[in-house]
């Protein structure tokens, strides 16, 4: 892992490298994307939000390792263990304000995407309280919940010593202490990243204030600009992706983009039908077909498609295209902020 990475890792987590941390390192945007997952800073929102977001979504996406970790920090934050029984079972039993309520259930709704959420559900966040700048933080957190929960699942990881964390009893003494390292932290708006261009610029546009902004921009524009795999294939998988949840927008900007690459507006159309194309290389023949499954799955068969995959792929296409297909996924439900998407 080069010393940057590990220093990054370190600074978010107090000190120590997560199992991710070390698996994902030969694909170091992978990991930083990651990382973005738990460096909780937003302009808007009520702090507090992005912990209890992280755990529904977890909990909705079946993700053992991600499941595992956000009840042990909602622990070490105060909460009790039937209070997170209670908001396990139905938001509705964790007696939260009615706008924090509103909230966790537009969550589940944009996590499962199945319909994406409506402009309905967008005026409900607003009839709660929430501005629309706040609106924009919380489909964001929901959406990239998402990143980690894909990540972690398709890859298997094993649950993270995190989790045994409050079973010592000086830990347990000191959990006020930790409690202050796994708060999130508000902080003054800011402008929009610079330069913002397409792919997705408008969408980014979506959260300016945010600091969020800041961040999906530059998981972006390091995914793409990874030589790993091409652009090409990145671009198609995102495509492949926004067409499986009826996100018109998604499959748009990708399309205007793969113009760069050769592939005119028809030859996109060939692949999205038929999730195959003449067009395309061996490699693109397994990873479309792919990108398309990991839109809703099942654990145990979209953990069987990655182990096929790591036999014809070498380790760092394989963490590269699982990490496009992750973000892939958070993009076009983050894209509930257009009506239509």
């Amino acid at each position: 892992m080069p010393p940057n990475l590990a220093a990054s890792i370190k600074k978010a987590t107090g000190g120590a490298i997560p199992v991710w941390g070390s698996r994902l390192a030969p694909v170091p945007w992978v990991v930083r994307a990651f990382l973005h997952g738990i460096d909780k800073k937003v302009a808007y929102l009520p702090v507090e939000l992005w912990d209890l977001i992280a755990f529904v979504v977890s909990q909705d996406n079946a993700c053992r390792y991600c499941y595992g970790a956000t009840r042990t920090v909602l622990k070490i934050l105060g909460y009790g263990e039937n209070s997170i029984d209670r908001l396990e079972r139905d938001v509705h039993l964790a007696e939260l304000p009615p706008a924090e309520e509103a909230a966790l259930r537009f969550a589940r709704k944009v996590s499962q995407a199945n319909p994406l959420p409506t402009a309905a559900d967008l005026r409900e966040l607003a009839r709660g309280g929430f501005s629309q700048s706040a609106i924009a933080e919380i489909a964001y957190i929901a959406a990239f919940a998402g990143y980690g929960n894909r990540v972690a699942t398709l890859f298997a990881l094993p649950p993270d010593q995190l989790e045994q964390i409050l079973k010592n009893p000086l830990m347990r003494l000191m959990r006020p202490l930790l409690a202050r390292k796994f708060r999130g932290k508000r902080q003054p708006a800011t402008k929009l990243p610079a330069p913002n261009e397409p792919p997705f610029a408008d969408l980014i546009a979506k959260l300016e204030g945010s600091p969020t902004a800041h961040a999906a921009r530059s998981v972006l524009d390091e995914a793409l600009a990874s030589p790993v795999l091409p652009r090409r294939t990145k671009l198609l998988m995102f495509a492949v992706i926004g067409r499986a949840l009826g996100c018109e927008y998604i499959k748009q900007q990708a399309q205007r983009a793969l113009q760069a690459e050769d592939l005119a507006a028809t030859d996109v159309d060939d692949v999205l039908s038929n999730l195959g194309s003449g067009k395309l290389d061996d490699r693109e023949r397994l990873l479309i077909p792919f990108a398309r499954e990991t839109v809703r799955y099942r654990s145990l068969a979209i953990q069987q498609r990655t182990r096929e995959l790591s036999a014809r792929l070498r380790i760092e296409e394989l963490i590269e295209a699982v990490g496009v297909a992750a973000l892939a996924n958070s993009v076009a439900r983050l894209a509930v902020l257009f009506d239509p998407c």
